[in-house]
C-alpha cells in the first residue's frame, strides 16, 4: 500500500472510530480515559518530534539555499516577490470571506461568557519583527526571527564562500542529516493521523456544528472557493503549470495538515512535498515555505472575515465601507501575526473585534466549531504556501516541470 493510501485509510478510520466513541459515550468511561490518554500520548510525541526539528531544518535549509543563490540581487528579488504574493493572497482571502458572508442571513444565538472559556493573553499580537537576541528567539521558537537570522548568515557566507569551503560543507552535511531525520519522523504519519483524528472527533463530535450551521458552511464554502478558484487563477496568470496537476499533488499535504491543524508543524512535510512532488528548487522552497507558514494565513483570514460579519450581524452592527476597509487591513495584519499553531487564529479575532466594536464574548459562539474549521483552514494555509512557492519558483526558472508533472 502506498504512503498516500496509508494516510487516507488512517484518516477515515480515525474519524469513524472517533465519532463512534462520541456517540456511544465510551469516551466518558474509565476505558475511554485510558484510550484518550494513549491517543494523546502518541499525538503529542509525533507533533513534538516535528516541532523539534523545525528550528534546525529551517536554519540549515535557508542558509544552504541562500548560499546557492547567485547574488544579493537574487535574494532581494526573491524576498520582495514572496512577501508581496503572500500579502495579496491574504487580502483576497479576507475579501472573499466578507463578500460571501454578506449574502447570508444569520439567526441570533445565545452568547456565553468569554472569561470562563478562553485566555486572550496566551498569544501576543504585538510582535517585534527584527531579532535582538537570537538565543532567546530560538528558545521561544520565533520563526520570523530565525528566518531573518538564517538569511543574514546565508548572505554573509555566500559573500566569502570561496574562503570557507569546509564551513559550507558542514552546513550541507548537517542539512542532509536533518532531512533524513524528517523522513524518519514522517514515516510515522499514518499512525499519528489516526490518533489525532480519533481524539478530535471523540471529544468534539459532529453535533457541535448544528447551532452554527450557517456560519460553519459559509466558511467551508469560501475556503473551497479560495482553494480552487484563487489558486488556479494565480497559477494560470503567473506560471505555465497545470492547476489540475497542482491539486493532484496536494493529496498528502492536505491530509497531513488537516490532522495536525498546525502550519508550523507541517513545515517539514510541506518542504518535502515542494521538492519531491512540485520540483521546486530548494533555494526557493527553503525560503518561501517557512516564511509562508509564519505569515501566510489565507484560511485564517477567511475565517476572520466570515466570523466578523457573522458576529456583527448578531449584534446588530452595520458594516459600512470604512468598517470593511478596516477589517481587511486589520485582518491582514492579524493573520500575518497569527502563530502557526492550532486555534491561534480565533484568538487573533480579538484584534479585529476591538477595532470594529464587536463584544469579545462573541468569540465563545465560535469555539464549538473552531476545531473542525481549524483543520480545514490550515490545509488552505499550507496549500497557499505551495501555490506561492510555485509562482515564485516559476518566475525565477527554478522549478522542474518534469517532477511537477510526473
Amino acid at each position: 500500500m502506498s504512503f498516500t493510501k496509508k494516510i487516507i485509510v488512517s484518516m477515515i478510520l480515525g474519524i469513524i472510530i472517533g465519532i463512534a466513541f462520541n456517540l456511544t459515550d465510551l469516551i466518558e468511561s474509565a476505558l475511554g480515559d485510558y484510550i484518550t490518554s494513549a491517543l494523546d500520548l502518541i499525538s503529542y510525541i509525533f507533533l513534538s518530534s516535528l516541532k523539534l526539528i523545525i528550528v534546525p531544518l529551517i536554519f540549515f535549509s535557508i542558509v544552504c539555499g541562500i548560499i546557492s543563490l547567485s547574488d544579493d540581487v537574487s535574494i532581494s528579488r526573491l524576498g520582495i516577490k514572496t512577501l508581496l504574493s503572500y500579502t495579496v493572497t491574504t487580502v483576497i482571502a479576507i475579501s472573499l470571506g466578507l463578500f460571501f458572508s454578506s449574502f447570508i442571513s444569520y439567526e441570533p444565538i445565545q452568547v456565553q461568557d468569554l472569561d470562563n472559556t478562553i485566555d486572550i493573553g496566551n498569544i501576543e499580537s504585538d510582535v517585534s519583527i527584527f531579532p535582538n537576541n537570537i538565543f532567546k528567539s530560538l528558545t521561544e521558537g520565533n520563526i520570523i526571527h530565525l528566518l531573518i537570522f538564517a538569511v543574514l548568515i546565508g548572505i554573509s557566507a555566500s559573500r566569502i564562500k570561496g574562503k570557507i569551503k569546509t564551513f559550507i560543507q558542514y552546513f550541507y552535511d548537517f542539512n542532509d542529516v536533518i532531512n533524513e531525520l524528517v523522513k524518519i519522523i514522517i514515516s510515522f504519519t499514518p499512525l499519528a493521523v489516526f490518533c489525532i483524528l480519533a481524539k478530535t472527533f471523540s471529544t468534539q463530535g459532529i453535533e457541535t456544528i448544528i447551532p452554527l450551521a450557517s456560519y460553519f458552511f459559509t466558511v467551508v464554502f469560501v475556503l473551497l472557493f479560495h482553494f480552487f478558484f484563487t489558486f488556479s487563477i494565480l497559477l494560470k496568470l503567473f506560471t505555465t503549470l497545470n492547476p489540475i496537476k497542482f491539486f493532484q499533488n496536494l493529496k498528502d499535504v492536505i491530509i497531513f495538515t488537516f490532522s495536525t491543524s498546525s502550519s508550523s508543524a507541517s513545515i517539514p512535510f510541506t518542504l518535502r512535498a515542494a521538492n519531491d512532488k512540485y520540483g521546486i528548487d530548494k533555494s526557493i522552497s527553503t525560503f518561501t515555505v517557512p516564511l509562508g507558514a509564519t505569515i501566510n494565513m489565507d484560511g485564517t483570514a477567511i475565517m476572520q472575515g466570515c466570523a466578523t460579519f457573522f458576529l456583527a450581524s448578531l449584534y446588530g452592527i452595520d458594516l459600512g465601507v470604512s468598517e470593511i476597509i478596516t477589517i481587511v487591513i486589520t485582518a491582514t495584519i492579524a493573520s500575518i501575526g497569527t502563530a502557526g499553531i492550532p486555534s491561534a487564529g480565533i484568538i487573533m479575532l480579538t484584534v479585529i473585534f476591538t477595532q470594529i466594536g464587536i463584544p469579545l464574548e462573541g468569540i465563545t459562539l465560535l469555539l464549538g466549531v473552531d476545531r473542525l474549521l481549524d483543520m480545514m483552514r490550515t490545509s488552505v494555509n499550507v496549500s497557499g504556501d505551495l501555490c506561492i512557492s510555485c509562482v515564485v519558483a516559476s518566475s525565477e526558472n527554478k522549478i522542474n516541470q518534469k517532477v511537477f508533472n510526473s
